[in-house]
């Protein structure tokens, strides 16, 4: 019995060490699996970086949201517009707060949009997708509900006025999501804009700075892999382009894709001449027609007179232009041989 008593005790040692040793070993082996998974992951959202400041480049086209009668968002459209972009070779597309009323629509209206556009676009033009206005931990989950809709990078919206917000959010967003993100500067200083410049996953920011402010933010950022954007107009990125800045949301662009790539092609021959020539000939005149008809309201009509949109409405409490209004945008259009099939 003794004897028998001994055997087994030895026997429940020798299995107890056995099975710490492979559950030793299968802890190792766990661990270094999660640290390479780590490792894989970290080192696929720095490709993922570079590729997006790799390619964003050149006219960015704002998406505007295109609505039926009833006011529902027409996927139909946006669609159709997406591929005019596409074939275009039209480098950007971007959505943003105010261009794509982000602020009218639903957080699931903002995932559908990104979702349709993304998916028309398909990879051949870069889609920025854009976050509703929320706290840090809502706009992470909703960026991390996109990593499967196609979308290359996300525009995230934050309005905190306190900076070490904004700052701690990006810091945070970042560390929690996969997907190459951009900041929408409003009235950064250029501390800040130095600061999140140096986030990995920043690839950039949309800025909304007058042109000295601009220019700061350029040069200030030159050494960091960050790009600083123009929210618009040619005869910004006409010297942001000269010291750096790689991309501009161009109000012809959504619309007249071949002006706005002439434009860029121009910037990166030399030709000054010609890169003037579209701003004096193209970009002003039509400031001129839509600033009296307010934004996004404009782009919307050029885009419905251009035959792009079924209609040009926006969401209440914001007014529609009324044909009267579209007018001299419509003469200017038809004077540049733009006009499309909407009269």
């Amino acid at each position: 019995m003794l004897h028998n008593s001994i055997n087994e005790l030895d026997r429940r040692r020798f299995l107890q060490s056995s099975l710490a040793g492979v559950t030793a070993a299968f802890g190792v082996r766990n661990s270094a699996t999660a640290a390479d998974e780590s490792s894989r992951s970290s080192s696929t959202n720095r490709s993922a970086a570079n590729d997006v400041r790799d390619r964003l480049k050149g006219p960015m086209a704002s998406i505007t949201i295109a609505y039926n009668a009833d006011f529902s968002i027409d996927h139909g459209s946006l669609r159709g517009w997406v591929d005019f972009m596409c074939d275009s070779k039209v480098p950007v597309l971007f959505l943003t707060y105010g261009d794509s009323e982000l602020y009218n629509l639903s957080e699931r209206e903002i995932e559908a949009v990104i979702r349709t556009v993304a998916g028309q676009a398909s990879g051949r033009s870069l889609v920025i997708a854009g976050t509703p206005h929320g706290w840090s931990g809502a706009t992470t989950d909703f960026i991390n509900r996109l990593e499967d809709s196609g979308a290359d990078a996300v525009n995230v919206h934050l309005y905190n006025k306190n900076e070490e917000e904004i700052y701690r959010g990006l810091s945070q967003i970042s560390e929690r999501t996969n997907l190459p993100l951009l900041a929408y500067e409003s009235k950064f200083s250029l501390d800040l804009v130095k600061r999140i410049a140096q986030l990995p996953s920043l690839v950039g920011m949309k800025c909304h700075a007058e042109l000295y402010r601009y220019y700061d933010f350029i040069r200030a950022t030159q050494d960091e892999n960050f790009s600083v954007l123009s929210a618009g107009q040619m005869k910004h990125f006409l010297f942001g382009y000269l010291i750096g800045s790689p991309a501009y949301l161009c109000p012809l662009t959504p619309f007249a894709p071949q002006l706005g790539l002439e434009f860029y092609e121009a910037l990166k021959q030399g030709d000054i001449n010609t890169a003037r020539r579209v701003i004096f000939d193209y970009e002003e005149p039509l400031l001129k027609v839509t600033i009296p008809l307010g934004y996004p309201q404009a782009y919307k009509s050029a885009l419905y007179l251009t035959g792009h949109y079924k209609t040009n409405l926006i969401r209440p409490p914001k007014k529609s232009n009324s044909p009267a209004e579209i007018k001299p945008l419509r003469e200017f259009l038809a004077q540049n041989k733009l006009l499309g099939g909407a009269s």
